[in-house]
């Protein structure tokens, strides 16, 4: 058909279809069934759904502005491919033309990859960007697209900075499909589905598309490289001190601000940045955190070292919330977590599983990597009363700003998934290469961990998210090696430098000098109440802090075992007390021989009966002129 041909039957069909007051708002849609069935065009129903259902009509306006370049400049190679799309259209139709007219008349750059590639090649270079790199993500909001792109996609004077501000985006970018909310909302741009799938077998694959590998960080950059030995250092002294409820966790679950200082002097917990103060307790925050989410019952862990990491990795989709590390927010308290799903943590263990072993990645590669693949990072959905201070312009006092949907991305999910991949390195399964941040908080940088640079999956990571099928064997714990545990008495000596034999053995022993500990029955039965209980904490004791003990160790033990519940409680006999002054019912129960029979003399006025004799007590007693209730 020619183009005449087409426009006119185009005419015709949008003319019948609008006499039809019901179907004003998707015209173009309703009539592609029967223009597609008499032109055969080369655009699909649904791509012509999606854009009705996604352009307003001013949209399209901006859109043909730059269609209408590519066909002036292409339309005798246009006419060879036998699109059968009304594209000359754009010619004649202005801004007052109908939606429908101006839709099916940029439909021609959805129709093949080279019409678009060639569509493409009109844009400014600012919308070529924005239009390949929205291609690749499932969605964006405005700003993450306009960092991603290089450029500042709101009209001047819009900030995210502001609470409640109302967004607005640069009119070139409104060629892109866009929704918005109101007051204080938010822009979110995503391509439909069927436009997303054409112009991804249009534009090459991006190189982030893939996680790529680097040989090594930048020199410059600090390394953590020792946690997968630090961490078999320190963990059993780790879950000592959360089982002497040490941590002190708020209400919200979050730890408490001024526990970490404590807990880093009291454990010698080694950290990433341990001589810049601002960042200087990032490691011991994560320990803290998870750990608190931990949360194991007192004597009732029976697991070694590795088995506690692994415990810890489950505690990840369960109790663990990422926005807890997120030190730098406040009102974490007033954040409702009713119903969260542990939706950042799945997604924080999915990129850990996708990491390849002992392989650097940059966490440039790896946050594109996220994005493109839509492994979203939002620990939280109400997150309006998060809040951040930043100096005012009086530089006297701090300005208080919250989290808003604008720029969520930069204090809240970016900031999530560096501070997961920094406890990943706390629990030392991951090393990284990093940097302390740098510059004013909130411009410069949005979290303590945006210095995170480059990750890398160790041994032990790559054991505990199951990329290796091999035994993994701990490194030796050295602080066990620190304590000395006498084969003669039960005393255990260390160097009075050592800074965690105090909260290593509180739960099992008592200081009797600067150099020894004395276990006694009482100091190793405190907290236990069964017998099972005992029996757990004398296993953890061997495998945690002591695993190599002499036999008078293992004779203290199956002495205190032997010695638990030495009673038998029954439930089959009723105590009942007789009043020291009735005589008469005192010598009734030494002389009446069918009361002699039932009861069982105790001290102390008091008789036991069996259960199954109490009715029969009851009758005797009646007979007698007695009523026992």
């Amino acid at each position: 058909m020619t183009q005449a041909q087409l426009i006119t039957l185009l005419e015709q069909l949008i003319k019948d279809r609008t006499s039809v007051k019901n179907n004003r708002s998707n015209v173009a849609t309703e009539v592609a069934r029967e223009f597609i069935k008499q032109a055969k065009p080369a655009v699909s129903a649904a791509i012509i759904a999606e854009l009705d259902e996604n352009y307003t009509k001013e949209n399209l306006v901006a859109l043909a502005k730059h269609a209408r370049k590519m066909v002036s400049a292409n339309e005798v190679w246009l006419g060879s491919l036998q699109l059968n799309l009304p594209y000359t259209w754009l010619n004649t139709l202005d801004t007052n033309a109908p939606k429908a007219k101006l839709l099916w008349a940029v439909a021609v750059i959805f129709s093949l990859p080279s019409v678009m590639q060639k569509f493409h090649e009109t844009l400014p270079r600012e919308l070529q960007k924005a239009f390949e790199k929205l291609t690749w993500l499932t969605e964006a909001k405005v700003d993450v697209l306009g960092k991603l792109i290089g450029e500042n996609m709101l009209t001047p004077g819009n900030s995210s900075r502001y609470y409640q501000s109302t967004p607005e985006m640069e009119a070139i970018y409104k060629v892109l499909p866009h929704k918005s909310t109101g007051w204080g909302g938010s822009i979110t741009l995503s391509w439909p589905k069927n436009i997303r799938e054409f112009l991804r077998n249009t534009y090459p694959q991006p190189s982030d598309y893939h996680i790529k590998t680097i040989e090594e960080p930048p020199a410059h950059l600090a390394r953590w490289e020792e946690g997968e030995v630090v961490i078999f250092e320190e963990i059993q002294k780790l879950l000592a001190y959360r089982l002497q409820d040490a941590i002190v966790i708020n209400a919200s679950g979050k730890v408490a601000a001024n526990a970490f200082k404590k807990m880093r002097k009291t454990l010698g917990i080694r950290e990433f940045l341990p001589d810049n103060e601002p960042f200087s307790l990032l490691r011991t925050l994560c320990l803290a955190q998870v750990l608190a989410a931990y949360a194991p019952a007192k004597n009732q862990i029976n697991v070694d070292s590795l088995e506690i990491l692994k415990q810890l990795q489950k505690t990840l989709l369960k109790e663990l919330k990422l926005l807890h590390l997120l030190n730098d927010l406040k009102n974490h308290g007033f954040v409702n977590m009713y119903g969260y799903k542990q939706e950042a943590e799945k997604t924080l263990i999915e990129i850990m599983e996708r990491l390849p072993s002992n392989k650097w990645v940059s966490i440039e590669n790896l946050v594109a990597y996220a994005q493109i693949h839509d492994l979203q990072m939002l620990p939280t959905h109400d997150y309006s009363s998060l809040a951040y201070e930043v100096p005012s312009s009086n530089s006297s006092y701090s300005e208080k700003m919250h989290v808003n949907s604008n720029n969520l991305y930069s204090f809240v999910q970016h900031p999530a998934l560096l501070g997961g991949l920094f406890l990943m390195a706390a629990l030392g399964w991951l090393d990284i290469a990093y940097e302390a941040p740098t510059g004013q908080f909130g411009t410069n940088y949005y979290s303590s961990f945006d210095g995170l640079r480059c990750v890398r999956l160790n041994d032990l990571g790559a054991h505990i998210f199951g990329h290796s099928g091999k035994t993994y064997t701990p490194k030796v714990n050295k602080a066990t090696q620190e304590l000395i545990f006498d084969d003669k008495s039960l005393l255990i000596f260390c160097d009075p430098e050592n800074a965690v034999a105090e909260t290593v053995l509180a739960n099992y022993a008592e200081r009797v000098s600067n150099t020894r500990f004395l276990v006694t029955p009482q100091t190793f039965l405190k907290d236990c109440k069964s017998k099972a209980q005992l029996s757990a904490k004398i296993s953890l004791f061997q495998k945690s802090v002591a695993p190599n003990l002499a036999d008078n160790w293992h004779r203290f033990f199956d002495d205190i075992l032997s010695k638990a519940e030495p009673f038998i409680p029954t439930n089959d006999l009723v105590v009942l007390r007789i009043p020291p002054a009735n005589q008469t019912l005192i010598k009734l129960l030494a002389q009446d021989e069918v009361l002699k029979s039932i009861v069982l003399k105790a001290e102390g006025f008091r008789i036991l009966v069996p259960q199954n004799q109490i009715s029969k007590l009851k009758s005797r007693l009646r007979e007698l002129g007695y009523l026992m209730a």
